[in-house]
């Protein structure tokens, strides 16, 4: 019996539609802005809008504010300036010297 197995057309998960979005309507050069108003837009795709926020968190420039320990973090490296935490050298022995 010849030509029994293979793939046979048709055969298979067809291929799924592509998702429309509303991205045609933000113009903007600025890739961080475009997001923003991706994230934003309440008729934008549920998944298009988490997508958005999680490239904008990854990038760190999500302008939100600061917490009690990052904000506690940069008030101790202001304060410290250029000083580190180093441990110093003990200091040397002095020298026995015989008293007469």
């Amino acid at each position: 019996m010849k030509g029994g197995g293979g793939a046979r057309p048709g055969s298979g998960p067809k291929p799924k539609a592509p998702r429309k979005t509303k991205a045609k309507g933000y113009q903007t050069d600025d890739p961080d802005e475009f997001l923003r108003a991706v994230m934003r837009d309440p008729n934008a795709d549920f998944k298009d809008r988490m997508a958005a926020a999680l490239a904008l968190k990854k990038s760190g420039k999500t302008g939100a504010a600061k917490g009690k320990k990052e904000q506690a973090a940069d008030q101790a490296k202001a304060t410290m300036g250029t000083r580190s935490l180093a441990p110093v050298p003990p200091p040397s022995r002095p020298r026995l010297v015989a008293v007469k």
